[in-house]
């Protein structure tokens, strides 16, 4: 990814929210794929993000790796990844795993018995397969706690419905909302519209798939793990990048293998109700 031009996405986002207090960090530039969204960001550049009083780190693994050994038992952090994980694959290279005790990750990846779209057989999930030896550097390190959202939940992550319409609503009244909306139907008509999804979906109508979301909800929900099902299963990630189970040499994932609900849409549309509302809400 052009990881500079995904942080002038977050730079810009900051900005709206007004929080220039949080740094933004630069990862390591894996290509140049195509960010649907960049054009919604590119009026707004990361010189400007200083200027108006944010950090930028031109290194961002020399500063995760700098924040991560601030870890303590008194300074327990939270790790989410939603992407591949090359630079934090690398920092685990630097970081001293006795640290890694004080540090909960809680990541969007691997499949474990569904696949895409909603398959019976598990699938090579693309955060996994793009740095193989990354993620398999992440499942094989000892972490506080391990917290996994696989495509076995995050396929049903779509919001919809009176939930989507409420939120949509707002779009001409608060400013947090028509920044969601606005990138939305940039990223949509940039060939955002052609990804799959077990729904329909259009700006006006609902979301996309968000499969990062639950990952992140696992996160603010901790350590309750309320709509899903959870089981604690050993799992390495293969050298052709499936995510299986090894009771020999798997260390324990929590993973979020279903929803509570019989229809996943019940649970998820209640994660949407909490993620929503808290966008709607922000001050």
């Amino acid at each position: 990814f052009n990881t500079t031009a995904r942080a002038q996405i977050t730079a810009k986002t900051l900005a709206i929210f007004g929080r220039f207090d949080i740094p933004i960090a630069i990862g390591q530039n894996t290509g140049t794929r195509d960010i649907f969204e960049y054009e919604w960001a590119q009026n707004y550049t990361l010189d400007q993000f200083q200027k108006d009083g944010g950090i930028i780190y031109e290194n961002g693994e020399d500063a995760l790796l700098n924040e991560m050994q601030k870890a303590n038992l008194d300074n327990i952090y939270n790790v989410i990844e939603i992407s591949p994980s090359t630079s934090l694959g690398h920092v685990l290279q630097h970081l001293n795993p006795e640290l890694l005790k004080y540090i909960r990750l809680f990541i969007m990846a691997g499949s474990v018995y569904y696949g895409y779209d909603n398959s019976s057989q598990p699938s090579k999930e693309y955060n996994i397969y793009t740095d193989i030896s990354s993620a398999q550097r992440i499942f094989n390190s000892s972490w506080a706690y391990f917290g996994l959202a696989p495509l076995d939940t995050t396929i049903f992550m779509q919001f919809y419905g009176s939930l989507w319409e409420k939120f949509y609503s707002y779009r001409n009244q608060n400013k947090y909302v028509q920044l969601i909306i606005d990138s939305y139907t940039i990223w949509y008509n940039n060939g955002g519209k052609h990804y799959g999804a077990l729904k329909p979906f259009s700006p006006e109508n609902g979301t996309s798939i968000m499969y990062d979301v639950l990952a992140v909800f696992l996160a603010a929900s901790y350590p309750s793990v309320s709509t899903m099902i959870n089981q604690q299963l050993p799992l390495i990630v293969t050298s052709d990048g499936f995510t299986k189970i090894n009771s020999t040499f798997g260390k324990p994932v929590n993973v979020s293998v279903a929803f509570q609900t019989k229809d996943p849409y019940i649970s998820t549309q209640f994660i949407g109700i909490t993620v929503l509302e808290s966008i709607i809400m922000s001050p």
